[in-house]
Formats: structure tokens, C-alpha cells, sequence
């Protein structure tokens, strides 16, 4: 599975308008690239699609990047919980630590 911002929009209850759906892929994308590179950067996508905790981080981090685009609070904890959980499970960090306030 992967996400999308149709799936992401409808979740959070936020229109389906062309501007809104472009942020919100934006903001997908930016999301998964963080979590790769702090995961393995050198998996596949095919390969991440295997586990839906990465789903569930890009997810997350997406949505509080929509809220919050600086990230001003830091990292939320519950993605911080899942990265350190995919970390475990493919490969480690590729020495990336994640930092919380």
C-alpha cells in the first residue's frame, strides 16, 4: 500500500480541491523521503510497500506537516516511535538518529 493524497485528504476531512490535493502530495513526498533516509534509504519502494508501519509513518508525518510546516514542536512522537521500529526491522539508520524535543 502506499499513500496517497486522496486517501490522506479524505482522512482528514479536507476538500478535494486541485490546490489542496498538490500540497498535500508535496507534503507526502517530503514525508516519505524523511522516513527513508532515516530508515534505509537504500530500499525500494516495493520494499517498503511490504510494511504498512511505513505507511502509517508517512502518513503521520505527512499529516502533521500539513498542520505545522516547520515541524515547530519537533518530530511527533508517534512517528518518532515508527522509524525507530522500521529502523529495527530494515537494516538501521544508516547512522541518522531522530531527535525530539
Amino acid at each position: 500500500m502506499t499513500v496517497t493524497a486522496s486517501q490522506l485528504m479524505a482522512s482528514l476531512n479536507i476538500d478535494e480541491l486541485e490546490s489542496e490535493s498538490a500540497t498535500v502530495n508535496t507534503l507526502i513526498g517530503q514525508a516519505s523521503d524523511l522516513v527513508k533516509s532515516s530508515v534505509n534509504y537504500n530500499l525500494t519502494d516495493d520494499e517498503y510497500a511490504k510494511y504498512p508501519l511505513f505507511d502509517a509513518a508517512v502518513s503521520s508525518l505527512a499529516t502533521a506537516l500539513y498542520y505545522d510546516r516547520s515541524l515547530s514542536s519537533g518530530m511527533p512522537h508517534a512517528v518518532t516511535i515508527m522509524i525507530t521500529h522500521l529502523q529495527a526491522r530494515l537494516g538501521g539508520s544508516n547512522g541518522t538518529t531522530i531527535q525530539t524535543k
